[in-house]
Parts: C-alpha cells; sequence; structure tokens
C-alpha cells in the first residue's frame, strides 16, 4: 500500500472539496474564514508530505547532499528571513523549518544560522538565481 501516494490523493480530494463548500458558502463570512483556514492546513499538509518524500540533491556542493527544500530554506536564511517568516512564506510549519534547519547545520558542519549562510556562500551552494 502506498501510504504516501494515498495521503496526498486525500489532500488533493480535501482541497476540491474545500473549493466546493466555498463556492457554495459565498455569503457565510465565518464560513469562508474557516474553509480558508482549512485550505490552508491542507496546503501545508501536502507540501509538508513532499518535503518528507524528497530524496537527496546530488549536485550540491557540501559534506553532505542538501535536499532542494534545505537549499530553499538555506537561501531564505542568507535573505535574513526568521523561522515563521520561512515558514509563512513556504507554507509549512515552523517545527518543520527547525528540522529543516538542524538537518542542514549536521550536513554542513555548521553551528549557527550566520555560519550556515556563510558557507552556502562561500561555497557557492546556492548559485546565482537563489540570491
Amino acid at each position: 500500500m502506498d501510504r504516501p501516494g494515498n495521503l496526498k490523493k486525500t489532500l488533493f480530494e480535501l482541497n476540491a472539496a474545500i473549493e466546493a463548500y466555498m463556492a457554495a458558502f459565498r455569503g457565510d463570512g465565518a464560513a469562508l474564514r474557516a474553509l480558508d483556514e482549512l485550505r490552508r492546513l491542507a496546503r501545508t499538509a501536502l507540501n509538508e508530505l513532499e518535503d518528507s518524500a524528497a530524496g537527496p540533491f546530488p549536485d550540491s556542493k557540501g559534506p553532505g547532499p542538501l535536499t532542494p527544500r534545505e537549499l530553499e530554506i538555506l537561501s531564505l536564511i542568507v535573505a535574513g528571513l526568521g523561522n515563521k517568516e520561512i515558514a509563512y512564506r513556504l507554507q509549512i510549519s515552523d517545527r518543520t523549518v527547525q528540522f529543516h534547519i538542524r538537518s542542514v547545520f549536521e550536513k554542513t558542519g555548521a553551528r549557527s544560522r550566520t555560519e550556515a549562510a556563510v558557507l552556502a556562500l562561500k561555497k557557492g551552494l546556492l548559485g546565482r538565481k537563489s540570491l
């Protein structure tokens, strides 16, 4: 049984149901706000599911392969964003951001956000388009 595939399908179905209910409850502000929050949560769950299934990023120049999401988070750290801002921008939870940052630290040997950012810039991990 393909659990991630089934969960992904369920989340897409949930989004479709939310859209249908949003159309049905057009005039009810409270219902629309609740449905919008459900849509946000479903999108967050889908993003986290995709993050958990992401494989290693083979082109990484660091000591450990960084996933595309880790590189994305690292580029946002370099841009000066905090965890909550990163979570909001990527539609993932603050806890997931912390998990990815900890993983970046382990893979790069960095002990702080600043050190990770400096290493990323020095080693060219982010490329020109990420900055």
